[in-house]
């Protein structure tokens, strides 16, 4: 395991112990431990700890929360902050999206996994496409419908009634990382797509430089809810195994800023103050976001880019399309 310098000024979780278990990805059962971290978004310290597969680089949390526990990780608080998210600059939010599946296919059959509140699938209404969703909470899902006019499917994903090759496009942006069984997820996906119909997604680079330097600190672990993290390697080979065809792989984004909000908060922990957790609703003064601006100007974005360029981007976003056969 990659040593971070942010782990030498910043306290540190519990030692990791030995992971146990074949690896789910690839089923490899050469693994180690790679660390661990509590719920940094809420403020909490019971710690959480990965292993990562040698193998395929895949890495994954052995123990995490039974299903029926998990809602006291995906609480109200977390809800509103994903969903501000999502319909921030709604447009510029999910033109990338937009762009990436025009170039495979501009009508059809879609159905975004994970839709929320409907905001991606707002961005594509009244084009020539026929919308589906799926999401978990039914007043969520009641706002999608009545935003997007999309057929939206309330429940989990292995419990969808959609038949075999019904989708020319699935989607399913930050949320591989959330489900219990990538590899029967993919499969399902797989299942639904067309001959040559594609997958489309985005979920953080475990292998990127931001994830080196902030360790356990960095912003995309989000434990306990990311059960899995993925790198290029680890996904690519994960859905080559599964009969898929890699048409576009590429990393950008950045979650630096975030990730040193966490690594300040440990350290006004460590000194005997207690700022709010980042679930705490707040409203940042003039100063304060100008100075964050600055700092996006002029450290973040040129970091960013070079890691980009270099495959080491903190988040992947990818276009797979299912072999015909």
């Amino acid at each position: 395991m990659l040593s971070s310098p942010v782990e030498s000024v910043a306290p540190s979780p519990p030692p990791v112990s030995p992971a146990t278990g074949p690896c789910p990805l690839c089923g490899s059962t050469d693994a180690a431990p790679r660390c661990g971290a509590p719920d940094r978004f809420h403020g909490r310290k019971q710690p959480f700890r990965l292993a990562r597969c040698r193998a395929c680089s895949g890495v994954w949390l052995p123990d995490p929360p039974r299903p029926e526990e998990m809602f006291l990780h995906y609480d109200e608080e977390y809800h509103r902050a994903i969903t501000q998210a999502g319909e921030s600059d709604l447009f510029e939010r999910w033109r990338r999206p937009r762009e990436l599946i025009s170039r495979h296919c501009r009508s059809g059959s879609l159905l975004d996994i994970g839709c929320s509140s409907g905001a991606f699938l707002s961005t594509l209404r009244g084009g020539d496409w026929k919308l589906h969703g799926i999401e978990m909470e039914p007043e969520t899902a009641a706002k999608a419908r009545l935003r997007t006019g999309a057929q939206v499917f309330v429940g989990d994903v292995m419990g969808a009634p959609f038949a075999e090759g019904a989708f020319d496009v699935i989607t399913c942006f930050d949320l591989l990382e959330h489900v219990y069984d990538p590899r029967l997820f993919l499969a399902r996906v797989h299942r639904w797509l067309k001959p040559g119909g594609i997958l489309c997604a985005v979920m953080p680079n475990i292998e990127s430089w931001e994830a080196r330097l902030f360790g356990s600190y960095w912003y995309g672990l989000e434990l306990p809810r990311h059960l899995f993290h993925f790198s290029p390697r680890s996904l690519r080979r994960l859905l080559t195994s599964l009969e898929f065809t890699e048409r576009h792989l590429e990393t950008n984004t950045s979650y630096a800023e975030r990730s040193a909000g966490y690594v300040t908060a440990a350290l006004l922990g460590g000194a005997g103050f207690q700022p709010p957790p980042p679930s705490a609703p707040r409203t940042p003064g003039i100063a304060w976001r100008g100075v964050r601006k600055l700092l996006r100007l002029t450290l973040v974005r040129p970091f960013s880019a070079v890691a980009s360029l270099a495959g080491a981007g903190a988040s992947m976003e990818i276009v797979f399309s299912k072999n015909a056969r």
